[in-house]
């Protein structure tokens, strides 16, 4: 989460029009498949409201964000660990975009906004400061 009272910034951020790079880490039921990386690198009709851009999915296999306690399997079926980087951000969008692909988002997370990285140092809850070179990377992003 970023809190500003900058609001040509966060307009500048946020705004789904300007297309800004937002990375996901999720957890979703089922087996992500290669047609589904295919269905998000084309961009899809997602439901009556929705047209994605194309997305990058990415499978993570490496167990790289093992602090987020997950299940093998929800109801039977198995978990897969995935990133997402969108380059919209609607309502809901990473949720309806596994839903229109018969996958539910059990866990989500941002890791990235442009060209600002999540610290990884703070743990939930926690917050800090922006320095001075991110505010500035994120004003020429």
């Amino acid at each position: 989460m970023l809190i500003t009272d900058d609001g040509q910034l966060a307009h500048r951020l946020l705004s789904p029009v300007r297309h800004v790079d937002k990375t996901y880490y999720a957890v979703v039921t089922g087996r992500v498949t290669e047609n589904d990386i295919g269905l998000f690198a084309q961009g899809f009709r997602v439901d009556d409201e929705l047209t994605a851009m194309p997305a990058v999915l990415r499978i993570i296999e490496d167990g790289s964000f093992g602090e987020v306690p997950l299940p093998d399997a929800v109801d039977g079926q198995e978990c897969t660990q995935v990133s997402v980087t969108i380059r919209e951000g609607k309502f809901h969008q990473i949720k309806r975009m596994f839903a229109a692909v018969g996958k539910e988002v059990l866990y989500l997370k941002r890791l990235s906004m442009g060209p600002l990285q999540l610290d990884t140092a703070l743990k939930p809850g926690q917050f800090r400061e922006l320095t001075k070179e991110e505010i500035a990377a994120l004003r020429e992003h």
